[in-house]
């Protein structure tokens, strides 16, 4: 699915959903993205962009690339809506362009199914696991996914969570931990909501956005 015209100069990112997420074919479609430089004061806009579909799989996005000679780091934020029911995390993607052509992938996250990045224990052994968990920020000993993973697999995989056993609106945190000397690695997201957006407040923090 190809969501935007080429501009030329312009930057390119990939969206990449699970293979697991399929879109549903009946009742109202919407995406949503914003686009802002995220190192200026005030940020300044850059697209605000609906449209009046939702795509699985990968496709490509493209938004205007304005600065010559100046490294420019730009926040995305994106949401898609079935029958105005948000299919997404709310989470900020971050694209730092120093020069054009500039591509980049970004992993979506659909509610239920995180994408995690973490740390490479290229120093550990392969067959030393780690193990990432999802828990409460305050209680950790609260735990609502815990999963063990090999050198090569812990890089970054998605993480499955029952959306049910959440609140909305709280914030839950991501451990990862490596077994065999029991030191932490760094995991992304290190915290993030799980519970999904309504479309009234999604539009309404896209108007104070564009305000």
């Amino acid at each position: 699915m190809r969501l935007l015209n080429d501009t030329n100069p312009h930057v390119t990112v990939t969206f990449s959903l699970p293979p697991d997420f399929v879109t549903a074919d009946d009742g109202e479609h919407e995406t949503v993205i914003s686009v802002q430089t995220a190192n200026s004061t005030p940020p300044i806009k850059v697209l605000d962009w609906h449209h009046p579909s939702i795509a699985d799989g990968q496709w490509n996005f493209s938004f205007p690339h304005l600065y010559s000679n100046i490294g420019v780091k730009y926040q995305i934020n994106i949401q898609m809506f079935h029958n105005r029911q948000a299919l997404l995390l709310e989470q900020d993607y971050f694209v730092i362009v120093n020069r054009l052509p500039h591509r980049q992938t970004m992993h979506l996250s659909p509610i239920g199914l995180l994408y995690v990045e973490a740390q490479e224990p290229a120093s550990f052994a392969t067959e030393q696991a780690v193990t990432i968990s999802l828990h409460e920020s305050e209680q950790p000993e609260v735990q609502l996914v815990r999963v063990s993973h090999n050198e090569k697999t812990a890089t970054s995989f998605y993480l499955k969570y029952d959306p049910d056993s959440v609140l909305p609106g709280k914030r839950y945190a991501l451990t990862g931990i490596e077994n065999r000397y029991h030191q932490r690695i760094s995991v992304s997201p290190s915290q993030v909501e799980l519970a999904p957006a309504s479309y009234l407040s999604h539009s309404s923090r896209l108007q104070t956005f564009n305000q």
